[in-house]
């Protein structure tokens, strides 16, 4: 994708940013962003080594950029979809670096689908407008619907989907919106291929038997 939704807001933005996921400031946000250059192959992980798979994906209701209502992952039944989620601003290069190559390989087929989720605690609700404004001017048209920026309750997806808020987060979700396959931090070559191989075993499965 090659943008941030940080990097264009405002300073008072990302401060909130870095207080809603309960960090005590920038200095200890940045440091897990810049030690986990391999953490996606380690956590590309196995049915019987993560517990998330084969979980539905909790749902997010909430407003694409482009102002669609979303509900993921109904909004993408019937389709593969790669969900990428977020809790700091550090954490965007470890999206892209999981976005960009399944955009690359699946974005122009019909039966994939691809959404970037930030998570952003209920308290700065009231500064959507800035926050959402910046996302806007640093993302294609054409990308808005694909970002879905939650805000609310931050901690009931932490549980649900049992993760660290210090890093991005890659799902693969089936067709129903169960969890296939996860991948943790920076993407490596070999969590790539992993994650692409398992997105073709989706596709190729028949409805009901993915």
């Amino acid at each position: 994708m090659k943008h941030t939704f940080y990097k264009t807001m405002p300073l008072a933005c990302l401060a909130a940013l870095l207080i809603s996921a309960g960090l005590p400031g920038g200095a200890d946000a940045q440091a897990p962003a810049a030690n986990n250059q391999g953490i996606g192959r380690k956590d590309a992980m196995a049915a019987e080594q993560n517990a998330n798979i084969g979980k539905r994906f909790p749902e997010v209701v909430a407003e694409s950029l482009a102002g669609t209502q979303e509900s993921i992952p109904d909004s993408a039944r019937g389709k593969i979809t790669l969900v990428a989620v977020a809790f700091l601003r550090e954490s965007q290069a470890q999206l892209d670096s999981w976005l960009e190559p399944f955009i690359e390989r699946f974005g122009s087929r019909n039966d994939f689908m691809f959404y970037e989720v930030p998570m952003i605690s209920a308290g700065y609700k009231f500064m959507r407008f800035m926050i959402d404004g910046g996302m806007r001017a640093g993302i294609p048209n054409k990308k808005h619907r694909h970002v879905v920026t939650m805000y609310g309750d931050v901690e009931k997806y932490k549980n649900a989907l049992n993760i660290d808020p210090r890093f991005g987060h890659a799902f693969v979700l089936d067709r129903s919106g169960t969890i296939r396959w996860q991948g943790t931090g920076f993407a490596t070559k070999e969590a790539l291929a992993d994650l692409f191989a398992a997105a073709e075993r989706l596709s190729q499965a028949q409805p009901g038997k993915d």
